[in-house]
């Protein structure tokens, strides 16, 4: 099993909104599942609106840590409920 990991396209700052797939901050690469999960991770199709917490370097892979989660967005509480169904652990959704 496989997630595909954000990983930043260009030098990023903290305070900047990521930008969508396809676009120009952040490109895609696939992880093992059980690797994404031990890192906590934070999966490409979550990563779009995500607030930087601190810079993050060009080919650097992001992490929960180094994002906010925008609030109440329908897509984290469902890879939360998806994660717990699969028994993966990682930051819980928003409410």
């Amino acid at each position: 099993m496989v997630d595909v990991i954000t990983t930043a396209k260009i030098d990023l700052k903290a305070g900047e909104t990521l930008d969508g797939l396809g676009y120009y901050m952040t490109y895609g690469q696939c992880e093992n599942s059980d690797v994404v999960a031990a890192q906590n991770l934070l999966p490409m199709g979550l990563a779009e609106g995500c607030t930087l917490k601190r810079n993050v370097a060009k080919d650097q892979v992001l992490t929960y840590d180094d994002v906010e989660l925008p609030k109440n967005q329908l897509v984290h509480r469902l890879r939360a409920e998806q994660d717990a169904h699969f028994g993966m652990v990682r930051v819980p959704a928003l409410t």
